[in-house]
């Protein structure tokens, strides 16, 4: 048998590597399917935060979006994961979506990632279609089968007595812009903003955000206490007013095995650089604590992430 000899300097770096791979942390981090607003906040955080902590790898994992998320974080799939407060409050029950599986009592706060309205898309020329009402008898996408879109989507439209009278397709955000273009759907369902899917479209052909009346805005709410009214700024998408709609709030979530010095440099990491990552995605720009509103939800803060908060004197007394 042919003996291989190692010369010391090789033995040096075979028995380096090793520990210099040891040394560098892997976060694999749930966003959503491409076109959505998580997908890209994610990818974008995975390019910025690399630069500053190099010592934590972040891996960008394409997921259904937020429900797909938290119930991956429960069973540890996920490090992290950008999570509606809707879904954590029902995690620690567990009711809703996540009725019949474990709680979610290992989800820990890093920060509010942003509000994001729940709203529905149509082509600009569609003469059909102006309300959500308009929308019975209609084809609508709901948005990925797994994501916090279906699930706002399809709350809004119990609330409206709606779901019933509409034909419901899953699909990704992407599928479902190409889908209303090209006429195989009516309309299709977003939650959060800016969305790519929809941004394109309204550069390309023009699109019609639909309205809710001050009723059904009051009748989402008292079902459904997690939204609350809000207005999305004409300033969002091309050629498309103020319109008010129910928002929801999201959360940057961690898992709590996640080591809290990890957390801590990671979060520190975002708030330095909330600047470039707001400009890779927008939504990041509404960065920001939320501690006491987190907590309320029945789930902690990451040790890491209240380290970082107590330090920089943003920790409520």
């Amino acid at each position: 048998m042919k003996k291989t000899i190692l010369t010391a300097g090789a033995f040096a770096l075979a028995l380096a590597g090793p520990v210099a791979a040891q040394d560098k942390t892997d976060v694999a981090w749930g966003g959503s399917n491409p076109g959505g607003v998580m997908y890209y906040m994610v990818g974008v955080a995975g390019t910025e935060l690399g630069k500053d902590v190099p010592d934590v790898n972040i891996t960008q994992v394409t997921t259904g979006g937020s429900t797909e998320n938290a119930k991956r974080l429960i069973k540890g799939e996920l490090d992290m994961g950008i999570v509606y407060g809707s879904h954590v409050y029902m995690s620690q029950a567990p009711e809703g979506p996540f009725e019949n599986g474990d709680k979610g009592t290992m989800l820990r706060g890093v920060a509010m990632a942003y509000e994001g309205p729940t709203y529905f898309v149509t082509l600009a020329d569609n003469d059909e279609i102006d309300t959500i009402a308009d929308l019975a008898g209609k084809t609508v996408a709901l948005g990925p089968p797994g994501s916090g879109t279906v699930f706002n989507c399809s709350n809004i439209l119990t609330a409206l007595d709606l779901l019933g009278e509409v034909t419901p397709r899953l699909m990704t955000f992407a599928d479902a812009g190409r889908a209303l273009a090209n006429g195989q759907v009516d309309a299709f369902c977003q939650s959060s903003a800016p969305a790519a899917a929809v941004s394109e479209l309204a550069e390309t052909q023009g699109v019609k955000i639909l309205s809710y009346d001050a009723d059904q805005l009051a009748g989402i709410e008292e079902k459904y206490p997690f939204y609350h009214k809000g207005t999305m700024a004409e300033t969002v998408y091309t050629g498309v007013p103020a319109t008010d709609m129910p928002y929801t709030t999201v959360y940057w979530v961690a898992h709590e095995r996640v080591a809290d010095d990890v957390v801590q440099k990671l979060v520190a990491g975002a708030y330095a650089a909330q600047d470039r990552l707001a400009t890779g995605h927008k939504a990041w720009a509404q960065m920001k604590p939320d501690i006491e509103n987190f907590q309320k939800l029945g789930a902690p803060i990451h040790p890491g992430a209240e380290a970082y908060y107590r330090e920089q004197g943003l920790w409520p007394n």
